[in-house]
């Protein structure tokens, strides 16, 4: 998976001082309802030390002002702290998801979730999983975007819609992988970006589902070289003649 710094929460700054601050964040949705997260701090326990907070995310009916809670997210003892809790509209539908960041590693990802309004129940439920640098949508699919490796930045897509399921790498639909061509022996060579979907155990090299994908593979800037199916198919055809 992806997990290769992100800033601390500013509803908590780990050990290295700071220290965990309240707040709320109330917004109202497409429906008239709203949806609020609170940060709630506990009080430093007999020898100083000072708990995570805990984020507590609840909704009032549209014309309503009864908050129901919705969901609770905090870390246990033997886990790395949540870095930030945050309500985002990540499709720009009018209704909020709530996005938690927390472990990051070396580089721009950090552990991510989304937890999405399910249109059948009104409820929140567990929507994505991942490790990731950003994330967006593209042609009704959430994207995940962050690096691979020390040349290769990579992206994972998965439908907004559907049945309400976690989404994580295990059953990602579209990969797309943009990197340098460490097989040319041209110092000056494009980067290369392929799209691939799965089959079965294995990926296969696709075309891109439509231009606005194409925007992905300048992570290195507008020249690239777009893999197709063809090519990838006659590569693989060469690869098993040789001895």
């Amino acid at each position: 998976m992806l997990l290769s710094l992100c800033v601390v929460s500013p509803a908590f700054a780990g050990e290295d001082g700071g220290e965990c601050q309240p707040r709320e964040q109330v917004v109202t949705q497409a429906d008239g309802s709203r949806l609020r997260l609170a940060v709630r701090c506990d009080a430093a326990g007999a020898d100083g030390t000072v708990s995570p907070p805990r984020y507590e995310v609840a909704i009032a009916a549209p014309g309503g002002s009864r908050f129901q809670p919705a969901l609770t997210l905090g870390t246990d003892a033997m886990e790395e702290p949540l870095r930030d809790v945050d309500l985002v509209d990540i499709d720009q539908d009018g209704f909020f998801e709530v996005e938690t960041r927390g472990m990051c590693g070396a580089g721009p990802n950090c552990l991510g979730d989304l937890y999405r309004r399910d249109p059948a129940t009104g409820k929140l439920f567990h929507f994505f999983s991942g490790g990731y640098a950003d994330l967006r949508v593209i042609d009704g699919h959430l994207v995940e975007s962050g690096r691979a490796s020390c040349c290769a930045w990579e992206y994972h897509a998965w439908p907004l819609g559907g049945p309400p399921r976690l989404r994580d790498y295990d059953n990602m639909t579209l990969m797309i992988t943009i990197g340098a061509d460490i097989a040319s022996e041209d110092e000056d060579a494009p980067a290369r970006c392929t799209f691939s979907q799965r089959n079965g155990d294995n990926w296969q090299v696709v075309a891109p589902p439509g231009a606005a994908w194409l925007a992905l593979c300048e992570a290195y800037g507008d020249g690239y070289h777009l893999v197709t199916p063809e090519e990838a198919r006659a590569a693989e055809a060469a690869a098993a003649q040789e001895p």
